[in-house]
């Protein structure tokens, strides 16, 4: 829950609380001076403000009840623990997913790569989106990266990768140097 929600709490809440303190008051014997103030408060000319309050208390009330039933989403998991004998050993997923770019980067005919991970309990999987040259054979390509991050992957990190998708977005077309 955000500050924005938290406030709009604070504010249905405290108007909440008052109004069951007047309906104590009321039942406590102070009628006369309430019956007096809700007479005041119900003039015909305060009727558009009632409406309005009215109103926003509602849309208030709606939005806290569907912030309370709401499921929220658990947050990705952001690092791969590695249980040693001298400790726990982190690595982020951004890490991974850095190095399979730079790994990929390097391979002849790759323009640009991007990487996303998803971290598995039995290892990770690797999507790989890349722009290649047009004259690069894709099955072939698509091979060797996928072996080259796998490898690169488990020797830098240590962990197996289950799969590299890779997905090429675009094609790139290689300019020749004048001289």
């Amino acid at each position: 829950m955000g500050p924005f929600d938290r406030g709009i709490l604070v504010i249905y809440t405290l108007t909440l609380t008052l109004l069951f303190l007047a309906a104590a008051a009321f039942m406590a014997g102070w009628q006369a001076l309430l019956l007096r103030l809700g007479r005041e408060a119900f003039l015909p000319e305060n009727r558009e403000i009632l409406w309005a309050l009215l109103a926003v208390y509602v849309i208030m009330g709606i939005w806290l009840l569907w912030k309370g039933i709401r499921v929220e989403r658990p947050k990705r998991k952001q690092a791969i623990v590695h249980e040693r004998s001298l400790g726990q050993v982190r690595v982020s997923l951004p890490a991974v997913e850095s190095l399979a770019e730079k790994t990929v980067s390097s391979v002849e005919g790759v323009k640009e790569a991007r990487a996303r991970v998803e971290a598995l309990p039995q290892g990770i999987n690797i999507i790989l989106k890349v722009i290649v040259a047009p004259d690069v054979n894709i099955p072939s390509l698509s091979e060797d990266m996928q072996r080259l991050v796998k490898d690169k992957i488990y020797n830098v990190v240590g962990i197996a990768v289950n799969e590299v998708q890779v997905a090429v977005e675009s094609f790139f077309i290689r300019k020749t140097r004048v001289e």
